[in-house]
């Protein structure tokens, strides 16, 4: 009887697991509106970006990380040859020039691409690499009011006929 019961119990709840809508991974984090003000901005910030970038999707994890005034941070991402990438990075309202660049990890000295027009908070690069593998996407902060300012950088990829307007 008492395993009657729990199984009467169980069934329904389990049967209730079954039928839940699927939440991406993405959606869930994304959705998570933060306490803090300027990760409160930049999560705005970034999700205007994926609504733009509809229907491309990241192809990479998003970055948020602070830096000092004139600082620079160098992240490492794979590319694949022949797929048009599009990567925004955004700051805070402390900020008021972030620049981003994008080499390739084993020749350093000749950027890609770049945005480094003075005064803007959101620089955003396109590019579809030739070759395959290892480059190096480059957030700097120009200029930043307070001792530190958060920014986030996302990176996307979409089908060539669908990439966004520039």
């Amino acid at each position: 009887m008492k395993h009657a019961f729990i199984l009467l119990i169980c069934l329904p709840l389990a049967a209730c697991q079954l039928f839940q809508p699927r939440i991406d991974e993405e959606d869930a984090v994304i959705e998570h509106i933060p306490d803090d003000v300027n990760l409160a901005q930049l999560h705005h910030l970034m999700k205007a970006n994926r609504e733009r970038m509809k229907p491309g999707k990241l192809s990479h994890k998003p970055v948020i990380s602070q830096l000092f005034p004139g600082e620079q941070a160098d992240i490492e991402i794979e590319l694949d040859a022949g797929k048009p990438y599009t990567l925004f990075a955004n700051c805070t309202e402390d900020c008021h020039d972030l620049d981003l660049a994008l080499t390739r990890s084993d020749n350093l000295s000749q950027p890609l691409a770049a945005d480094t027009s003075g005064g803007s908070k959101a620089p955003v690069l396109h590019y579809t690499p030739t070759v395959s593998g290892k480059y190096r996407a480059s957030v700097i902060m120009a200029s930043c009011t307070a001792a530190q300012c958060y920014y986030s950088l996302q990176t996307f990829t979409t089908s060539a006929d669908s990439a966004p307007p520039r």
